[in-house]
């Protein structure tokens, strides 16, 4: 390395994206450093106790962990698949519907055998549907980066409730209806976490965070918590390196941001540096909902409730309907939800939401958990007399952790218009400075961020090669 450097690669943001790609650079060699704002690893993939209960705190199940999966390819190349301890839940979903329930099996054929046996008429497309989903890859799942879920769906169904019920979970794991988001988003989701998910590690999900930080330290790596960066250093179009909040500055010859693309260029990098392109470009951007999220601790008494399944509560066939109420600001009225009652008697509850401000939910946040145990109470029954802790995480809360502009969820909306962006994708107009994570307008959930990381990796270590 050249003593012009004190790193070789400066990561900002330990979340998923950022561990993974610390940890393959620094097992290529690369004296690398990462720097996080938070006294732990992890972003949203994180876990807390209060009152007695331990809260996963937004990531409710891991995903893309079957043999040849991001997740487990990943933890094999690090050589730490033995070190995760996981448990796979079957079913992995349950969606309660007005006039039925159907379960994501861990066995395709029984999951594809459940809708058929809910729909018999569409039963030859329910097969052809799931079939294209687990075969897709490369060429042809980015030629459907354009076509909308909706579109999609069109193609291979007539019944409405069956587009429904496939479009919840998609709502669900991105904010978007099927109208408005890509088929890309759409079909990664359920290939990569409905069709291969339902992995939960013993525990909590921070042991896949800790994990992966445990391992890049073992690789040689330096990691800095309670440290954020406050502005990138860019001199003639090329990264120099990072200054901190405790106004240390370290020199790069690389600099990864795993942030939020908002704070990643407007305040760590500032408008001049950044150009005037990608400022009129953020200003068009626009990003995920967010979400508001029950921590609720129980006594463990709830009757006739499947444990560690994510159960799915849906009130209604017209999401178009719930996702309009919910961009309006309408969270009172909003009846679908998303849940899981773990083995501990810990029950999360999530369900999107729009940012509002900061007031709203100073003002609406007690109210809100009341109201939504009471919904909650449809699938969880006398809910109310069996808990012992609540609380809840708002937009704001979100904002706080992760500094996600606007408290977003997924980072960038899916939208076909804003999926793989020029500008916000892994390379950037300024020489050294790389982008990872669900900000890059490519892929999301943690899955798609570990993948995002990895590839990175290759993109920076194949630049090294070649000079």
């Amino acid at each position: 390395m050249s003593q012009r450097y004190d790193y070789e690669a400066i990561i900002i943001g330990a979340g998923i994206s950022g561990l993974v790609c610390g940890c393959y650079l620094a097992k290529a060699g690369l004296k690398t450093l990462i720097v996080e704002k938070n006294a732990g690893p992890g972003g949203y993939c994180t876990s807390f106790k209060r009152g007695g209960f331990q809260f996963d705190a937004c990531v409710h199940s891991l995903g893309s962990l079957r043999t040849g999966g991001n997740v487990r390819t990943i933890l094999q190349e690090l050589d730490i698949e033995e070190r995760l301890r996981i448990t796979r839940h079957d079913p992995s979903d349950i969606i309660i519907a007005p006039d039925f329930t159907v379960h994501y099996w861990n066995d395709i054929d029984k999951t594809v055998s459940d809708f058929q046996n809910i729909f018999p008429a569409e039963s030859e497309n329910i097969r052809k549907f799931f079939d294209y989903i687990q075969g897709c890859e490369g060429i042809a799942l980015m030629s459907l980066k354009s076509v909308t879920f909706q579109m999609m769906l069109d193609r291979y169904f007539n019944d409405y409730r069956l587009k429904a019920v496939l479009s919840l979970p998609v709502l669900g794991n991105a904010g978007l209806p099927p109208s408005k988001i890509s088929s890309v988003t759409a079909v990664l989701i359920y290939k990569e976490f409905m069709l291969d998910g339902g992995y939960c590690p013993d525990g909590s999900v921070q042991a896949l965070a800790d994990i992966l930080a445990a391992r890049f330290r073992e690789f040689g790596g330096d990691i800095f918590f309670s440290c954020a960066a406050k502005r990138i250093k860019i001199e003639e179009g090329k990264v120099l390196g990072v200054e901190t909040a405790k106004n240390d500055i370290f020199s790069s010859k690389y600099l990864i941001s795993s942030i939020d693309a908002t704070s990643t260029y407007m305040s760590l990098i500032g408008e001049t540096a950044s150009g005037q392109k990608i400022m009129s470009l953020l200003n068009k951007m626009e990003p995920s909902l967010s979400a508001f999220i029950l921590y609720l601790g129980t006594d463990g008494k709830l009757e006739n409730v499947r444990k560690d399944s994510v159960i799915w509560s849906m009130p209604h066939y017209d999401i178009d309907n719930i996702y309009n109420l919910t961009v309006q600001g309408k969270v009172d009225e909003l009846d679908w939800f998303l849940s899981r009652l773990s083995s501990n008697h810990s029950l999360f509850m999530f369900v999107n939401v729009p940012f509002v401000n900061e007031a709203y939910w100073q003002d609406n946040k007690r109210r809100l958990i009341d109201i939504y145990i009471n919904k909650m109470e449809r699938i969880f029954p006398d809910l109310s007399r069996h808990i012992i802790y609540k609380d809840a995480a708002t937009p704001m809360t979100l904002n706080k952790w992760t500094s996600n502009h606007k408290g977003a969820s997924y980072g960038w909306a899916k939208t076909p218009s804003q999926f793989a962006v020029t500008g916000f994708t892994q390379n950037t107009a300024i020489e050294n400075l790389y982008l990872t994570g669900h900000w890059t307008t490519l892929y999301q959930g943690v899955g798609g961020v570990a993948y995002l990381g990895r590839d990175t990796s290759n993109k920076i270590l194949k630049k090294e090669t070649a000079q």
